[in-house]
């Protein structure tokens, strides 16, 4: 649920959450939260980041280590550096959101110029958060040969550095393809959802009469935004672990071209 690039179709496709919600208890809570309880907002936005950096953090964790953390302690310096930096990236998104907030405002008062603050703040945080997964699985990726070998971190990144600064087009052209896999392996779970779960979803329900969806709660006080969040964050979860089999597929396919893994391969053919 939390490895390679698993979590980013949420943030690219967002309507992929609403799979697993009840639409109607969703339409509620966004509209009592958004009509009489405003004031909950900047609470959501709070309790949402820090799930979303929790999840960046068990991200981290699976990238740096392929086992337990005890096995890896050359590896512990290299994991509290990556957390850092998220929350490093995570300041600086969040200084220029405030400074976007106060120049909406200001030239809304003083000029009558309406910029799109809600949309504007809506496709940043789907920006930044999308673009911090693809970072570190593109990252986790260009030193998985090197990590396979059981080199130390320093000596990864060395090792790599000099191999892109060696070919910088093959190492332009598979990071491209990187994202380029990504994007169908994506757009793939898209279709799959709409055209073959959504189908079974209402199947299992005429047939059972249950319904598989989660149930949001009205914003009434504080204690159902959490739950809210809570549920939010379980539903996310869950659309990870029904696209991590597609996300396999993807990072064989990724690793099958990865092009220090076939010198290392072709070298080995070689030697024998």
């Amino acid at each position: 649920m939390f490895s390679g690039y698993n979590g980013v179709q949420i943030f690219l496709y967002p309507v992929l959450l609403f799979f697993w919600l009840s639409h109607e208890s969703a339409m509620m809570s966004f509209t009592t939260l958004l009509g009489r309880r405003l004031h909950y907002l900047p609470l959501v936005f709070y309790f949402v980041l820090l799930v979303y950096v929790g999840f960046m953090v068990m991200k981290i964790y699976t990238g740096v280590f392929d086992g337990s953390g005890r096995q890896y302690q050359n590896r512990l310096e290299e994991f509290y550096d990556l957390v850092i930096r998220l929350h490093r990236y995570l300041f600086y998104t969040v200084i220029i959101l405030m400074i976007f907030y106060v120049l909406t405002k200001f030239l809304s008062y003083f000029y009558g110029i309406e910029l799109p603050l809600k949309k504007g703040l809506m496709y940043a945080f789907r920006l930044f958060t999308s673009s911090i997964i693809l970072f570190y699985y593109v990252y986790t990726m260009w030193l998985k040969p090197y990590r396979e070998q059981h080199y130390s971190t320093k000596h990864c990144q060395l090792k790599c550095y000099i191999w892109v600064v060696k070919h910088p087009f093959q190492a332009f052209k598979y990071t491209l393809i990187m994202l380029l896999i990504m994007s169908a392996i994506v757009r793939i779970y898209l279709l799959a959802i709409s055209y073959v779960f959504i189908p079974l979803q209402d199947l299992f329900y005429g047939a059972t009469g249950i319904s598989l969806s989660i149930m949001l709660q009205p914003v009434n006080k504080i204690s159902s935004v959490a739950i809210n969040i809570f549920l939010l964050s379980a539903a996310f979860l869950l659309s990870n672990l029904l696209f991590y089999p597609f996300t396999y597929v993807g990072d064989r396919l990724s690793l099958a071209l990865h092009p220090i893994l076939r010198e290392q391969r072709d070298h080995g053919k070689t030697q024998v």
